[in-house]
């Protein structure tokens, strides 16, 4: 888009300064594009439904404690409490329920070091299996 405004300032007055001021911004435009695609993507939200469907499992099946320290609280019958986060398991671009949970904030950034991840795996399958159930009744009434 700069580049065809620059063009159409060219058209009207070729001045060699011109030139290479729109080789320069080229320049400046492919080396952000390759920023751009370099950049992480970002992780997919969860949707209503999913974040529904934590607060209700870790509210009924887990006290509203986060499933893996099992110490702080995370939500009430209300909903998320401030502090709780949704954590993606699986991966930045899974926002389901499968791939999913609720978890205490200190947790969330806890469970980027690979080894404590790999020693909660079991808290996250112990979790996926309290919330299959709910899985096909809530998205009948969600839907």
């Amino acid at each position: 888009m700069l580049e065809n405004q620059l063009d159409l300032l060219i058209s009207e007055d070729e001045s060699p300064g011109l030139d290479q001021l729109r080789h320069d911004l080229s320049f400046v435009a492919a080396t952000v594009a390759q920023i751009a695609a370099s950049l992480p993507v970002q992780r997919r939200p969860l949707t209503p439904f999913a974040r529904m469907l934590h607060c209700r499992v870790v509210w009924l099946r887990r006290n509203g404690l986060c499933p893996a320290c099992q110490e702080t609280e995370v939500c009430n019958e209300e909903g998320k409490l401030p502090g709780a986060e949704f954590d993606h398991w699986v991966n930045r671009y899974r926002n389901e329920p499968e791939a999913t949970w609720l978890v205490c904030s200190a947790c969330n950034r806890a469970l980027e070091d690979v080894r404590f991840k790999a020693t909660m795996r079991s808290q996250f399958e112990s979790y996926q299996n309290a919330l299959r159930p709910f899985l096909s009744t809530q998205r009948e009434m969600f839907h």
